[in-house]
């Protein structure tokens, strides 16, 4: 059975999401602290014996219907997302989904700016059409801001890429204007309204556009923007 990894940083939930998992697939590892995201998913693959892994990320719940089998012969120069449902605007797409990554691929990334690790590693991007997790990133207020607007901002930036996509400009928009209504929904849009702004505001500047990829810098930000608000933001209760 192909290697499955489960990744976690500092997530909430990571515990509670990873005995599930090893509870259904005993032979599931873990990789946990590692600041980067780059970084952890590396270390990952220095880990992995075989050629394809599964990495599931530390806030995403494995569906019970889900097996981690697959009927198509993966290709070496491509990446494979899993269908992930967001539980706070109700979107189904890649978003937190689960992934088969190529070893050498992801051992050679050599872009340290690169926004989205995951896209920048292979020459194709391959969604399978299974809905198999739920990304539960909402689980405190900090989660569900870091989670949409690290998630805006990459939207943001295939929109200056390329106008005219329209399942981006669909998501997005969906990302700043649903699902505040549920638990910590209110900093979900929050998060996505800043990370749309801070794409536009950054899209020329890779530096600071892959800043998104350090937590730790997310939560200075977050603390940052916040303490500078004159706005009345959403209650910090959890």
């Amino acid at each position: 059975m192909t290697e499955i990894f489960f990744l976690s940083y500092n997530e909430s939930n990571a515990e509670k999401n990873w005995h599930a998992l090893r509870e259904r697939f005993p032979h599931a590892q873990r990789v946990h602290g590692i600041k980067g995201v780059k970084l952890a998913h590396q270390r990952v693959a220095e880990l992995a014996r075989g050629e394809f892994f599964f990495i599931v990320d530390g806030d995403n719940r494995v569906h019970a219907d889900f097996n981690f089998t697959y009927s198509f012969t993966p290709q070496k120069d491509t990446l494979y997302v899993w269908r992930c449902l967001n539980p706070v605007n109700e979107l189904v797409y890649g978003y937190g989904g689960i992934k088969l990554y190529n070893k050498h691929l992801l051992l050679e990334l050599q872009r340290p700016t690169a926004v989205d690790v995951a896209t920048s590693i292979a020459v194709k991007y391959e969604p399978v059409f299974i809905t198999a997790s739920t990304t539960h990133f909402n689980e405190t207020p900090f989660e569900a801001w870091r989670g949409a607007f690290r998630e805006a901002l990459k939207l943001t930036l295939n929109l200056a890429k390329k106008p005219n996509d329209k399942a981006s400009a669909e998501r997005l928009q969906v990302w700043c204007t649903a699902g505040g209504w549920r638990p910590h929904g209110e900093w979900c849009l929050l998060g996505a309204k800043q990370g749309r702004e801070y794409g536009e505001t950054h899209r020329e500047n890779p530096e600071n556009l892959s800043l998104i990829n350090d937590f730790d810098w997310l939560k200075s930000h977050f603390d940052f923007l916040h303490s500078q608000s004159t706005e009345a933001l959403p209650s910090m209760s959890l």
